[in-house]
């Protein structure tokens, strides 16, 4: 049962979206929200691959494997806590509604894997892994839904980057908030938080 379950979020995180962070040249690694997209996928493929150590071994190994996923989800934690303040500055708050929804789900994956470190049986601990296998899934979701068609744009030049918030009855199982990332000509057309403005040619 365990090794079904670490499959599962094997794929999850293999249908991640693919903001690599190879395709952001040194002038452009602070630009967002590209630079914390491809710093979060990465984080993201790394937890994937932490959660399946944490059924291998002795309970000295899973201790270890447990740390590592625990690092990472603050990591991600952080980095939407960033973007939550980047956007509060630019009083875009669907922004910020956005990436707070990140960041609590990161939090769920974390105090998982607290409980699944203090299981004392086999059957709790399997328990555990199904609960952090669901909240796993959620935050990968939810970032899919911040992300995804953002690296597809192909805006012109003085055009804006912006997300725009799907309606209710386009929002995919298991979506709170999501983007429709677009070109807009005015910043003001945005009506849910911007990315960079190409520049003129």
């Amino acid at each position: 049962m365990m090794s079904n379950l670490v499959t599962l979020a094997t794929m999850i995180f293999a249908t991640s979206t693919g903001v690599s962070a190879k395709a952001h040249d040194r002038h452009n690694a602070r630009i967002e929200p590209s630079y914390s997209f491809a710093l979060l996928d990465r984080n993201l493929t790394l937890l994937g691959q932490q959660q399946a150590n944490l059924t291998e071994g002795k309970a000295s190994s899973r201790a270890i494997a447990g740390r590592s996923m625990k690092r990472t989800t603050a990591s991600i934690e952080r980095t939407a806590l960033r973007l939550q303040s980047y956007y509060k500055r630019r009083h875009e708050q669907f922004g910020v509604r956005t990436f707070r929804l990140l960041q609590v789900r990161a939090a769920a994956v974390r105090r998982s894997v607290n409980s699944f470190e203090v299981a004392h049986s086999a059957r709790t601990r399997e328990d555990q892994l199904i609960a952090l296998n669901t909240h796993m899934l959620a935050l990968v979701t939810q970032f899919q839904a911040a992300s995804g068609g953002y690296s597809a744009l192909r805006c012109g030049p003085n055009e804006w980057t912006c997300c725009s918030p799907k309606r209710k009855q386009d929002l995919r199982t298991g979506q709170s908030l999501a983007c429709r990332w677009m070109c807009v000509s005015k910043s003001r057309a945005c009506t849910g938080f911007r990315g960079p403005r190409v520049p003129p040619l």
